[in-house]
């Protein structure tokens, strides 16, 4: 009885084979002729005038928003200040009494107003910032040209090395399969053991 069977693959190979070749090209003569027209170029920029009236309007009263609040912070720093040289000039008259000052006499000084100035003023009290930058005129010109241009190419050969190749098809293997049954040590471990 045959307890093992072996059966075996062979291998198979496939092989290719290419000559070796020379390719040469031999390529067509070309002439270029490269027009190129005359050009002229004419840039010009007109005269810019720049006219500032901030200053001007300033002195008019036309002032912007960011001018007024440093102009009223100015004013009640300026204020602060004299009112209080007012009160402290008025608090040193107070303390004259023992001789002879009365707080009426001091009241009445600083209540009545003082003298009014006037005057004339004309406004603008400054004039505009007038600037200006003069024109300017730039002309280019480019005459033109003809080129003749031969291109000059040789004949390029390429070799191509003749090859040799080898495929495997088909690997050679060797298979063996156990056929028999299976041996059970102990015996009793066969699920078909029938004890005697």
């Amino acid at each position: 009885m045959d307890v093992l069977r072996i059966s075996t693959t062979p291998i198979q190979l496939s092989m290719s084979s290419q000559r070796a070749r020379l390719e040469s090209k031999i390529p067509d003569p070309e002439a270029g002729i490269i027009n190129q027209p005359g050009r002229l170029e004419i840039r010009s920029e007109n005269i810019k005038v720049n006219i500032d009236t901030f200053d001007a309007r300033q002195s008019m009263g036309y002032r912007t928003g960011l001018g007024i609040m440093k102009d009223s912070a100015q004013a009640g720093t300026q204020a602060a200040g004299d009112a209080t040289a007012q009160y402290a000039k008025m608090g040193n008259q107070l303390a004259q009494i023992q001789n002879g000052v009365t707080p009426a006499d001091v009241m009445k000084q600083f209540t009545i107003p003082g003298p009014v100035t006037t005057g004339i003023k004309f406004i603008p009290s400054q004039g505009p910032d007038i600037s200006w930058e003069a024109p300017d005129l730039d002309i280019d010109y480019t005459p033109g040209k003809v080129e003749f241009e031969p291109k000059v190419d040789f004949s390029v050969g390429d070799y191509v090395p003749g090859k040799l190749e080898v495929n495997v098809e088909q690997f050679p293997k060797v298979e063996i399969e156990y056929v028999a049954d299976p041996l059970y040590v102990p015996p009793r471990a066969n699920p078909n053991y029938e004890e005697e």
